[in-house]
């Protein structure tokens, strides 16, 4: 008889469960302001990466659960001498009452800059490759329009020093503000 309960209990918490609606995959267009800052003990020594810059992607969801989803971004980032590809492949979403609390890996990828440098020069050039983390919160408004801050550090130096000097330190810290529309 315990057994029967059992499983006839088991079987009803089951059905349960497969009757809640799981959110489904999303897919967003995003645009925003990149306000970005210097850190580090050679942060004087660089100049130009201040700027405040315009960002633009797409950011999918991939819901694991009722309140938990995995977020994955792109953003090309335009500044005035530079740009990149700014990219947070997965990052743990929490989702409740439209906002959303998420937090992930970091990559920037330099495509443009005014010291690209090939390492032979003498002067320092920029760094190609940039990691870090992000947090960031979310709200999203009537199901289709969203606003979101992010918070992104990042730990590779701006700026390296072909032969035999050491890398600045000195590394990109910055805040963005963007709205997105869902597209599905």
């Amino acid at each position: 008889m315990k057994i029967t309960t059992g499983i006839f209990l088991l079987l009803f918490v089951v059905a349960g469960a497969m009757a809640q609606e799981l959110p489904s995959f999303s897919l967003q267009v995003k645009a925003g302001m990149q306000l970005p800052r210097i850190y580090g003990a050679d942060k004087d020594s660089i100049a130009g990466y201040g700027k405040a810059g315009w960002m633009a992607g797409l950011s999918a969801l991939s819901p694991l659960g009722k309140w938990v989803a995995l977020k994955h971004d792109a953003f090309l980032v335009v500044q005035k001498n530079e740009s990149r590809l700014d990219l947070f492949p997965v990052s743990i979403a929490y989702r409740k009452y439209n906002l959303e609390v998420f937090g992930g890996p970091y990559m920037g990828i330099l495509l443009r800059s005014d010291n690209y440098g090939n390492g032979s020069m003498d002067k320092g050039y920029a760094t190609k490759n940039d990691w870090g983390f992000t947090i960031g919160a979310g709200y999203t408004f009537r199901k289709r329009l969203s606003a979101e801050v992010r918070y992104v550090q990042g730990f590779a130096p701006l700026v390296e020093n072909a032969g035999t000097k050491d890398p600045l330190k000195a590394h990109r810290r910055y805040v963005a503000f963007t709205l997105g529309y869902t597209l599905f």
